[in-house]
């Protein structure tokens, strides 16, 4: 996996001498198909205000090559899963109860599938809540 964007620099405090630095988290067991970019996971308010949320929101997008460019490569050098990718044992130490397909602003439902695999067409973003074990 590699990434899309350029990392912005952020400016920052100095830090205090006995703080132990942050530990990098690798939240992906497995690399997704590299036609596949996550756009977005983050968690979901929970009802109850000073706890954790069991849900998150996820925004995947599809990315889409032209395959009449006479370019020798079309930006990556991998085979592809046709626009699947299963959910399941995708993130670290995180189970999946359910997922629900939801429209961009997580504000609608849309068809309800009781499986983990997500199917995709090209140039699509997709926006999916997930709820955890």
């Amino acid at each position: 996996m590699h990434l899309s964007h350029d990392v912005l620099a952020m400016p920052v405090t100095p830090r205090p001498q006995n703080v132990p630095p942050i530990r990098t988290w690798h939240p992906l067991s497995t690399p997704i198909p590299c036609d596949f970019h996550m756009l977005n996971m983050r968690t979901l308010q929970s009802e109850v205000v000073s706890a954790p949320g069991l849900e998150m929101a996820l925004i995947l997008h599809r990315k889409g090559f032209d395959c009449g460019l006479e370019a020798k490569t079309l930006g990556f050098n991998c085979t592809t899963t046709q626009g699947k990718l299963s959910l399941e044992g995708l993130f670290q130490g995180l189970d999946i109860r359910s997922v629900q397909p939801m429209s961009l602003s997580l504000l609608y439902p849309t068809e309800p599938f009781n499986s983990s695999l997500v199917s995709m067409r090209p140039m699509e973003i997709s926006t999916f809540r997930i709820r955890l074990v």
